[in-house]
């Protein structure tokens, strides 16, 4: 069993090593995810046992089946494909809809019980951020990659995940989230407040379950409270400590 989001996943795959502090001894999960290496077969033809209500294919040939609620799943899963289970955490994203909680493609960092979210597209530099806030600030990196989005009795809250991408920081951590940062590499620093524009820069960095329909509008109904809830910002920079003092002075003036 392991927790994600304050929310206990009941994780039934053998030899997946996950850091100690996602491990959980709770009973109940919102999700079971169980894992197979095959699916059945029989005159070369590959069948399940029970007809799903969701169906889920991964490019590397990975097929998920869930129930209509995605709280039970089974996963026919190859590892040497796949090491960030893309299928299994696309099911975790569609459960976790119902409880107010949407995955961003962000690097989260943690300052004074505080959470800021970098993101942007891939090679932007959103690990270099959270670094730089490390070396400069002494903020901590939670995640180099991913967060989870959760709002609770009216707070957002990030948190850390299992999975990290390429970035080499993994923490099982939350914070109250104080603003989100959409990063542009620019020759000169400029940041500036997103109001009615935030969507439009915001959106592409959110994982939306299109497959699901009630999944997908819980999850927009989740991004358009995080929007009203918590400043986005959009920061064209430089990779310098000039970049991160202007930031943290707009976000906490």
């Amino acid at each position: 069993m392991i927790k994600i989001a304050d929310l206990s996943v009941d994780w039934q795959k053998e030899n997946c090593s996950f850091a100690e502090e996602f491990l959980t001894c709770e009973k109940d999960s919102v999700i079971r995810i169980k894992f197979e290496d095959k699916m059945l077969e029989c005159h070369s033809v590959q069948y399940a046992l029970e007809k799903p209500e969701h169906l889920l294919r991964g490019k590397n040939g990975d097929i998920l089946f869930a129930n209509n609620d995605w709280s039970e799943v089974v996963s026919y899963y190859h590892p040497e494909y796949d090491k960030d289970f893309a299928l299994p955490l696309a099911a975790i994203c569609s459960r976790f809809s119902s409880f107010n909680a949407l995955l961003t493609h962000s690097s989260f960092v943690t300052l004074n019980v505080k959470g800021i979210l970098f993101t942007g597209y891939s090679g932007v530099g959103k690990t270099t951020q959270a670094e730089l806030w490390r070396n400069f600030l002494g903020a901590e990196i939670v995640n180099g990659d991913k967060a989870f989005v959760r709002e609770t009795d009216g707070t957002f809250f990030a948190y850390g995940l299992p999975w990290k991408g390429s970035s080499e920081y993994c923490l099982n951590k939350k914070a109250p989230l104080s603003a989100i940062v959409v990063l542009m590499q620019s020759a000169e620093n400029h940041i500036t407040k997103l109001n009615e524009t935030a969507t439009e820069y915001l959106m592409p960095h959110i994982f939306l379950p299109h497959w699901d329909k009630d999944c997908l509008n819980k999850t927009l109904d989740t991004f358009d409270s995080l929007l009203k809830k918590v400043p986005v910002f959009l920061l064209e920079c430089r990779p310098d400590e000039e970049a991160v003092r202007l930031t943290y002075n707009e976000i906490f003036r």
